[in-house]
């Protein structure tokens, strides 16, 4: 039995490496467009993800040695701590210029501007919501990697999605899109 646990240790341990200059390069290239897409859609804020981007990678150049799928839900959950301070020192700023920060303008009661969309929408709900429902729809991330990832306990996952789904759908039914019998 401890020869086994030993065996396992060493095949973990074989598993995480730092990366090479190569190695580093086809994983950029495996993972970049969509963590960018990612940052974008959370974000709401096209100007600022590069520099997520960038600064995500960055860390994990100078993280310790982790298995391919621990690098992923590291940049993941790089990303997503790096957008929310974004946003909090940006509602320091808005507060401290007595600026209040209005996402929703485009809107007007009774309907959709021309030109207003879903993305527009996604917005509207909580960064967390967004990061959320964006991990379990679009990168259909289990419970276990959205909990890594947002480091959340995984048994709240389901929960917190659930009211997640449960919030953009009242966006959704506020703004004309009602649920349609067939």
């Amino acid at each position: 039995m401890t020869v086994a646990i030993a065996v396992m240790d060493y095949a973990e341990t074989d598993q995480r490496e730092r990366l090479s200059h190569e190695q580093f390069e086809r994983f950029y290239t495996r993972t970049m467009s969509r963590l960018r897409f990612y940052i974008c859609r959370v974000a709401s804020n096209e100007a600022i993800a590069d520099d997520i981007l960038q600064e995500s990678y960055i860390r994990l150049l100078n993280a310790p040695p982790m298995t391919e799928r621990e690098r992923k839900s590291y940049l993941y959950r790089v990303a997503t701590n790096l957008i929310t301070d974004h946003w909090r020192a940006e509602n320091r700023r808005q507060r401290w210029w007595g600026e209040w920060f209005r996402r929703a303008t485009q809107v007007r009661s009774g309907g959709l501007d021309l030109g207003f969309d879903v993305w527009q929408l996604f917005a509207l709900v909580s960064i967390r919501d967004r990061a959320l429902l964006w991990l379990a729809y679009v990168e259909e991330a289990d419970h276990q990697e959205i909990a890594s990832t947002l480091h959340l306990r995984e048994m709240s996952v389901k929960v917190l999605l659930h009211r997640a789904r449960r919030r953009m759908e009242a966006v959704l039914r506020k703004h004309g899109f009602e649920e349609s019998d067939g």
